[in-house]
């Protein structure tokens, strides 16, 4: 037994999935429709909810059926993308997001690449626009709830069920609230902070039906709160969080308002129709995208991202009715469990195997050592949330020498500890992921950055460093006010020299990328320097004006990479960069020995 089929629900799906795919193939036109998938998640937690609930009603409820279905749903078109995104990379990525890639390739099999995201995305990962299964994420977390919620639901007495879906949705919601702030990636990605939103369309499977008039009213008020939280929220709103509630509130209104105008203009045949390959359409339309760029080398624009959509269209359209809808119905599960199977050995093949056609010196350049295990992570650079103290992040020796800012600040840490075998000092390493060294609030600061930082002056207080050297990616809008503060507090502290170093030259696309690309297009090994692939300036001249009027040092790291227009690609055999701003060893070390003149450090 399953639920009465309602097209306006197909039509919601098509307002969900043509809000992500506008949103990431033109973020300008629709800055929140990434809410889209919030939309995704309360159809899912009412549909799954309403078909549990009425077979165990009519007692012919099995959890093998229920799975049975759920993969005959979810695998066909999964497995069809997977196979051709890994297959796709193997020709045009390079060797460390290719093995992400495989990586993520084998958490999806195993309905975990939420999970695997989350321990990816930080200090470096800067990079995550190009995640050609980076979406999958949402899929992983609904994958979860299908393993979890019918199980609670055939465990519970009917009576008690709404109980249980009300207890869900509001411990949820509240770990949510209690997350976002401190730790806004978790709260993102975990099953625990997004299953208020599959409960709230869990709810509705329980609330008894209302009158036409409250009806019309609520289908309203739930469109008008979608289409505001498209244009309402952007990439820096803090989200899931409060905001959330929004677009969740508005999916659950339209739902309950069965009949309405609203819901009646959505079971429309064009909102049906690309609600009914909704599905395929949100799985091809990523690493579409992505992969389209990465051929192309460059970033997206409108041209890229029509031409995006309109092949995820195809691809969606043919995935539909040549796999998906036909396997839903006749496909047996060892065969498409087989598949997968094949799948995730691929992913794996992809997370270990060499780049095949690229040159042994590009192939070492890319793999020489990035840095990476000298940036003490989790102890001296933390990640977003944690609670170290830096107790044990200050050699003793003097002079001493503390380096503050955010992971473009770690990576120079390599280069320190190199210049330390000819130069007598000591270093101090105070970086926190994603943190510049500002102490008040500036454009995406979190407060848990405004919290780590206060407690990086006060433990420079306690060291009393002879140099403190700020480096970060100098993002803020008004730097010279933001700054300010920081440079008083060291003053305040004691300090007797502070210099602020220059942004790092900024690799459009990260350098290996470009390193593939430019090997791709030309047959040769990207040049010593080039102009190619960098942007100009990145801020070099602003910060230099901001640390005179604060009377503080300047270096530039530019200069010391660039010369003109054309800067350092690689050096001593590898590259000088391993994404788009993160200096290798090598470059660290090339780096901090060119500053060191500036430095006086003796």
């Amino acid at each position: 037994m399953s639920v009465a089929y309602r097209p306006d629900i197909d039509g919601l799906r098509a307002v969900a999935v043509s809000s992500v795919v506008l949103f990431h193939a033109f973020p300008e036109f629709l800055p929140g429709g990434f809410v889209g998938v919030d939309i995704f998640f309360v159809i899912s937690g009412y549909l799954i909810t309403g078909i549990v609930t009425s077979d165990l009603q009519a007692k012919t409820f099995s959890l093998t059926t229920f799975y049975q279905r759920r993969i005959r749903r979810i695998f066909p078109a999964l497995i069809a993308v997977l196979a051709t995104t890994v297959f796709a990379s193997l020709h045009l990525l390079p060797p460390d997001e290719l093995h992400s890639l495989g990586r993520n390739a084998v958490a999806s099999v195993l309905f975990s690449a939420n999970l695997l995201l989350l321990s990816e995305v930080n200090y470096f990962d800067i990079d995550a626009h190009l995640k050609p299964l980076l979406h999958l994420w949402s899929l992983g977390i609904e994958e979860q709830f299908y393993l979890v919620w019918p199980l609670i639901l055939w465990a519970l007495p009917q009576r008690r069920r709404p109980i249980a879906v009300i207890i869900g949705l509001v411990a949820s919601f509240a770990l949510n609230i209690a997350m976002v702030g401190s730790h806004p990636t978790a709260t993102f990605f975990l099953p625990f902070t997004r299953a208020w939103e599959l409960m709230a369309g869990a709810c509705l499977v329980f609330t008894p039906p209302q009158s036409r008039a409250v009806r019309e009213i609520a289908a309203v008020i739930g469109i008008v709160a979608i289409e505001g939280s498209f244009f309402l929220f952007n990439a820096k709103t803090q989200f899931p969080g409060w905001a959330a509630a929004l677009p969740v509130g508005g999916a659950a209104l339209i739902i309950m308002s069965e009949g309405a105008l609203i819901n009646r203009l959505l079971s429309l045949k064009p909102c049906v129709g690309i609600g009914l390959i909704s599905y395929s359409l949100y799985l091809w339309h990523w690493p579409v995208l992505v992969l389209l760029q990465v051929y192309l080398f460059r970033p997206l624009n409108d041209t890229i991202g029509f031409v995006a959509v309109v092949l995820a269209l195809v691809l969606a359209v043919l995935t539909y009715f040549a796999i998906e809808r036909p396997l839903r119905r006749r496909s047996r599960v060892w065969q498409l469990a087989a598949a997968m199977s094949v799948v995730g050995a691929l992913g794996l093949f992809a997370a270990f195997v060499k780049v095949p056609d690229l040159p042994s010196q590009l192939q070492a350049m890319l793999n020489a050592p990035n840095g990476v295990d000298a940036w003490r992570v989790h102890d001296c650079m933390l990640l977003d949330g944690e609670a170290g103290d830096f107790q044990n992040c200050s050699e003793n020796k003097r002079p001493l020498i503390a380096v503050w800012g955010d992971s473009t600040a770690s990576a120079l840490i390599p280069g320190f500890k190199k210049l330390q075998e000819t130069l007598e000092f000591g270093l101090a390493q105070l970086t926190v992921s994603s943190c510049p060294p500002l102490l008040v609030h500036a454009h995406t600061l979190s407060q848990y950055c405004l919290e780590k930082n206060a407690e990086i002056v006060r433990r420079i207080a306690e060291i009393k460093p002879n140099i403190v050297v700020l480096e970060a990616i100098w993002d803020v809008n008004d730097r010279l006010e933001t700054t300010r503060p920081t440079i008083d507090a060291l003053r305040a502290a004691g300090v007797a020299r502070i210099i602020i170093l220059g942004p790092v030259p900024v690799w459009r696309g990260g350098l290996p990328n470009a390193a593939v690309a430019y090997f791709r297009q030309t047959g040769k090994v990207i040049p010593e320097r080039t102009s190619q692939f960098v942007d100009q300036e990145s801020g070099d001249k602003l910060m230099n004006d901001i640390a005179r009027d604060l009377g503080v040092e300047y270096v530039s790291i530019r200069s010391a990479l660039c010369r003109g227009n054309e800067c350092l690609a690689h050096v001593d055999g590898s590259l000088t960069a391993r994404d788009i701003i993160h200096l290798t060893k090598a470059g660290s070390e090339f780096v901090v020995q060119k500053i060191a003149p500036q430095l006086r450090i003796n």
